[in-house]
């Protein structure tokens, strides 16, 4: 295994060595050449997913010189700047590959995410709803669970479950049913809540916020025990993950069981929680 880690960081230092070399190529790099441009982005998509993004953009840049009318290298350069959160660049990049294509539905998607990282929400929202209606036969539903997302932050909840159905039809990711589980338990619908939760938990066992939500269903309905067990799942697939810890509590406390409310909180605090309501509840236990 060590051999193999060796050898793959010699094949990188090699790689590098070319990059530098094909910067440095003259005239000849000015040619279009759309076969080197291809190789240059599948490159750059293989050095993005070790995590070395610098060699990644370095490869990119060499896409574009090769073939500076494809918009995929920009579009996957705005990615990685998305990814590191310079979202000046991404915009940049996103907006780039906007002029070279104005179809593209994931154009406008990765816009859209940019707006929305920077706080503007109403233009993130405008072109997410250009997006879903620029090709009708896309299949995903990332736009979708985004508009679901605004109108929910907005307390729109008709809306959000409007569109969460949406990006459920379209792609049955664990994310969109958790989301629209999620409000559909707001709006008081629980028994589909449950239902789309326990189909996801079927489709990926290790979903953490699907547990933490079916619990919350759980003890909406005072099935306490039910409510538990649930919290405990989530908390084995993340232990760090704080607020079962609380709701657990929470729990015990209604059971009449201040020691094992205590060892839940006990156990945030030891791993760092910063929200107070733990240490005013534990304070509360120990009146």
């Amino acid at each position: 295994m060590k051999r193999a880690f060796n050898f793959l960081l010699y094949s990188v230092f090699l790689l590098s060595v070319l990059v530098s070399a094909c910067k440095s190529g003259g005239s000849e790099g000015s040619k279009i050449d759309p076969k080197k441009s291809n190789e240059h982005y599948l490159l750059a998509i293989e050095f993005a997913q070790y995590s070395l993004f610098q060699n990644s953009l370095d490869e990119f840049d060499l896409a574009i010189k090769y073939n500076p009318s494809d918009w995929k290298p920009y579009n996957k350069k705005g990615l990685i700047y998305f990814g590191t959160k310079n979202y000046t660049m991404a915009k940049e990049m996103f907006q780039k590959a906007a002029e070279i294509n104005m179809s593209s539905t994931q154009i406008l998607i990765n816009l859209g995410m940019v707006e929305y990282m920077e706080g503007n929400k109403s233009s993130a929202l405008s072109l997410w709803e250009k997006s879903v209606n620029l090709d009708l036969n896309d299949n995903d539903g990332k736009a979708f669970n985004n508009i679901g997302n605004i109108h929910k932050e907005e307390g729109e909840l008709d809306k959000a479950i409007e569109y969460y159905e949406k990006a459920v039809s379209q792609e049955r990711a664990t994310l969109y049913i958790n989301n629209l589980a999620d409000v559909l338990r707001l709006v008081g619908r629980v028994d589909e809540a449950e239902k789309n939760l326990l189909e996801s938990i079927k489709q990926d066992p290790k979903a953490l916020l699907v547990h933490f939500n079916l619990a919350q269903v759980y003890k909406g309905q005072n099935k306490l025990d039910q409510a538990l067990a649930s919290y405990t799942k989530s908390l084995e697939v993340n232990p760090e993950f704080l607020e079962p810890y609380f709701e657990s509590a929470q729990i015990y406390m209604t059971l009449s069981d201040k020691e094992s409310a205590k060892t839940q909180l006990e156990k945030a605090i030891e791993l760092g929680v910063s929200d107070p309501k733990f240490k005013e509840l534990l304070d509360e236990i120990a009146a």
